[in-house]
């Protein structure tokens, strides 16, 4: 087990916090079933976007966004595969034309540019849809699942983003993140999140020199909350990599999962 350890920055004038493990990913012990034949679903894959590449350690990340941002709503850009993202959740996003890009191309530090114009798959999924190829689409998330989800639509790629905002529940504040998400302007990240909004990007690394890194940022001081899940997520790192070579099956791994993550799938 290597523990979740944030460095943290003022930057723009906001709150910075980064996670960036390098080949150090926070679950070290690994259940060997990952690397057998699965059984048809429910397996590891549909349940918690965790495979033989990213595995035990995006259950984590997973519970560590969800837990992050308890109490906000939840709305996510996921980069490049708008598309695929709205087959894998069933509904149309919100187009919007920024969204964020980090590149995580080296395990000690991440090439943060910002907000950029936002991509699409749409052009060769719809050829009718060229007007939207370059804009980037926003989901509202209700569940962990959303999350996991999206996951499973952008984990297809060498680097995988999902960029989440956090903001106070209302109609009135999506109407205004949305805002300030489009148009010709590029946003900085200290106009689009507020008080206490959570800005979460997550970025997996899947092929060689792709790195993971999380970077969360906020006007709010997020440092005891970062320390306090950091410190539950040891214990149950701990507890699971303690059980893992005793558990017979999918079934038995599908079972732990939730402890190790901290979250129910379905519950808001």
């Amino acid at each position: 087990m290597h523990p979740l350890h944030f460095q943290s920055s003022k930057e723009q004038g906001i709150n910075v916090y980064r996670y960036l493990p390098g080949a150090r990913t926070a679950v070290t012990r690994h259940w060997p079933g990952l690397f057998q034949d699965w059984p048809p679903e429910p397996t590891p894959f549909t349940e918690y976007a965790v495979n033989n590449n990213n595995m035990e350690e995006v259950a984590v990340y997973t519970g560590l966004v969800w837990r992050l941002t308890a109490g906000l709503a939840r709305y996510a850009i996921p980069t490049y595969y708008r598309e695929e993202a709205a087959q894998t959740l069933g509904r149309e996003p919100v187009l919007v034309d920024w969204e964020y890009d980090i590149e995580a191309e080296d395990p000690h530090a991440v090439r943060d540019n910002g907000f950029v114009p936002g991509r699409s798959t749409a052009g060769r999924r719809r050829p009718d849809a060229w007007k939207d190829v370059n804009r980037a689409g926003l989901f509202d998330l209700s569940t962990p699942r959303d999350l996991v989800r999206l996951l499973h639509a952008v984990l297809l790629d060498a680097s995988s983003e999902i960029t989440v905002f956090a903001v106070t529940p209302g109609p009135a504040r999506l109407k205004d993140l949305v805002a300030s998400l489009s148009g010709s302007s590029r946003p900085s990240l200290p106009s689009v999140i507020r008080d206490a909004d959570v800005f979460v990007d997550l970025t997996i690394g899947s092929d060689v020199d792709y790195y993971d890194a999380i970077t969360v940022a906020s006007h709010a001081d997020l440092q005891p909350r970062l320390d306090a899940l950091a410190n539950d997520f040891a214990r149950r790192i701990e507890v699971f990599e303690g059980c893992v070579d005793s558990l017979t099956d999918v079934a038995a791994f599908l079972g732990v999962v939730p402890e190790l993550s901290g979250i129910d799938l379905d519950a808001e």
